[in-house]
């Protein structure tokens, strides 16, 4: 019992899996098993119906061929008979043979004249009929008359069995199939399986006693011909049997041997059986007068080949119909799903930025419309965006005039230089180092307003920075900048070292046992201009060192607003230049920390600001 239930749960477990396999395989997977299982679902089924009605319809047709066969050679042999027994009919009552049967008391001359007389008489039927072997006439003496029949030897023909037994049922006619054994042959020595005897007794017209008989063979050769008139498909055949179930006439067929009498005397018409391995349709039916049965017999292989033979084209046609539906739908699930496919590479690509892309619209269907709603989506989203980013950018630069204003940033100015005089009158050299730094570093952070300067101004404006703060922790800290003339008059956003410069002091030299040393560059690679701080400071951890990345890359997300102005100055380059650039840090603890910062190569004179 536990077994049962283990194998059920499973089988169970089993059809869930694929159930839920199923449901995560593509769209495009599951329209094209769609359309191939309704497709072989139709045509299977069309096909084992239509061959399954065209079988019995082969069946029905086969089998009231055959009975329409059997009909026309029972017509045929009856209308023989019925001719025949006509013929005995008319001899029998003709003057001169009644007189023959009664020839008791007729003078020897008579009887001469009498037996010239019938035997003319036979040769006028035998003449127009050449299918009649022979007639004979024997009376109760004994005596016969025949122009084609003779006795073999001189046995009275009144002993044989034909003759009793047409005395004996005189109101009968006997139908004898090969009469083997009599007393007869004929002058074309007919053999007894080559003739069909018709047996008539002879009655007195007044009394009504029998007189004798009357004897007529027929050739078989014409019921031959009536039955080989038919044909039953290529290997049927018809066969006739008589009233104790012997074979009449067949033709050669191996088959006909197998038919066992009792299958005929069942009482069925109609009925399979099975001879040789082969199963055959067997139909019979029988002469209502004489009681003999004629047979029609026909394998069911040969009418149903055909239906073989249409099953392997339905087959064939179910493939061929199949494999046209599969590559028909495989080009119709495309048409549908690579629009699909495009549309969603298109939102993953806007996801990371890239607000410019749109979806191409071909048609108006629903696909189109889909499309249409992506392309007004990001277009609205790239307006917002830069409705945000016009607004950031209008705050800050008000929040700088505000700043400037506070500031006046001439006093500022005429104030330092007042006491930077002051300083020189004392000699104090250093500090005269300081505050022209401190100078420089204010009138390159206000550069009147202006977003973006020359690299050469920010490299200046980094390096006052430096200055004053090497001035600040005393000799720990030295820096090294290096530039390629040629990128000086590159644009770049203002003010995007100095918080990186800062963070290299505040979170490595600064942390560090010893002197430190900051290392800043500026390189082309890519059509890109890169800047690269570098220092030799504590490091940073991995977990933490991915965890920065991480914010990096994801920029926007409230959990990085804080903390380093790195995140702050990436957010800058990200919303000016676009997702593509931006900052990347790369540190090892213990031996320094590195962060590059990569911009377009951009040039534009306009974009410098005075140094005076």
């Amino acid at each position: 019992m536990k077994k049962k239930e283990t194998g059920e749960r499973v089988f169970a477990n089993f059809v869930l899996n694929a159930v839920q396999r199923f449901r995560n395989r593509s769209i495009r997977f599951k329209l094209l098993l769609y359309f191939v299982i309704i497709i072989l679902v139709s045509i299977v089924t069309l096909g084992a119906v239509g061959t399954t009605l065209y079988k019995r319809s082969m069946e029905e047709t086969a089998n009231e061929h055959t009975i329409q066969m059997m009909g026309q050679v029972k017509h045929n042999i009856v209308h023989y008979f019925s001719e025949m027994e006509n013929i005995l009919d008319y001899i029998t009552h003709q003057r001169e043979v009644v007189s023959f049967y009664q020839m008791n008391g007729l003078d020897e001359a008579a009887q001469a004249r009498n037996r010239t007389e019938v035997q003319g008489i036979l040769s006028m039927y035998e003449n127009n009929n050449p299918e009649i072997a022979g007639i004979l006439l024997v009376n109760e003496q004994d005596q016969f008359i025949s122009n084609k029949l003779e006795k073999i030897v001189r046995d009275p023909l009144t002993t044989e069995s034909w003759y009793r037994e047409t005395v004996q049922h005189p109101d009968e006619l006997q139908l004898i199939s090969k009469p083997i054994g009599r007393n007869l042959k004929t002058e074309y020595n007919y053999s007894a399986d080559q003739v069909l005897s018709f047996v008539k007794a002879v009655k007195d017209p007044e009394t009504g006693s029998v007189l004798g008989v009357a004897l007529l063979d027929l050739e078989l050769s014409v019921i031959q011909r009536t039955i080989e008139s038919v044909s039953l498909g290529k290997s049927g055949f018809v066969y006739i049997t008589d009233q104790q179930g012997g074979i009449v006439y067949s033709p050669v067929n191996p088959a006909v041997y197998r038919i066992h009498p009792d299958w005929l005397e069942s009482g069925y018409i109609n009925m399979v059986k099975t001879i040789h391995n082969r199963s055959y349709q067997i139909m019979q039916n029988r002469f209502e007068d004489i009681h003999w049965k004629i047979v029609g017999v026909f394998p069911l292989d040969e009418s149903q080949s055909v239906v073989v033979k249409l099953q392997l084209y339905t087959v064939i046609v179910v493939l061929i119909t199949l494999l046209m539906a599969v590559v028909i739908s495989w080009f119709f699930t495309n048409s549908i799903i690579n629009p699909v496919r495009k549309l969603r590479s298109l939102m993953k690509r806007v996801e990371e930025g890239e607000m410019q892309l749109r979806f191409h619209i071909r048609s108006t269907d629903e696909i189109g419309q889909l499309g249409h709603s992506f392309n007004k989506m990001v277009q609205e989203i790239e307006r917002l965006i830069q409705l945000v980013y016009t607004e950031q950018k209008e705050k800050r630069e008000a929040e700088l005039k505000v700043l400037q204003e506070q500031i006046k940033p001439h006093f500022l100015y005429n104030t330092l230089d007042t006491i930077q005089w002051m300083a020189q009158d004392r000699k104090a050299d250093d500090i005269v180092e300081i505050i022209g730094a401190l100078t420089n570093l204010f009138r390159i952070g206000l550069s009147k307003g202006k977003e973006t300067i020359r690299l050469a101004e920010e490299l200046k404006h980094v390096e006052s920075y430096l200055i004053i703060q090497m001035a600040r922790y005393e000799g720990k800290l030295s820096y090294r900048i290096e530039a390629d003339g040629e990128l000086m008059d590159c644009t770049v956003l203002k003010l995007i070292l100095q918080p990186l410069v800062e963070n290299a002091i505040y979170h490595g030299i600064k942390m560090k046992k010893g002197k430190g040393m900051i290392r800043i560059e500026a390189v082309k690679r890519e059509e890109r201009l890169v800047l690269s701080v570098a220092d030799d400071g504590v490091g940073i951890d991995s977990e933490a060192l991915a965890r920065i990345n991480a914010g990096l890359k994801h920029a926007g997300n409230p959990e990085y607003k804080s903390g380093y102005g790195l995140f702050n100055v990436n957010e800058r380059i990200r919303l000016t230049y676009g997702a593509a650039y931006g900052l990347e840090v790369e540190s090892e603890y213990g031996q320094g920390t590195r962060i590059n910062v990569s911009l377009p190569l951009m040039r534009d004179g306009n974009a410098s600001v005075s140094m005076e």
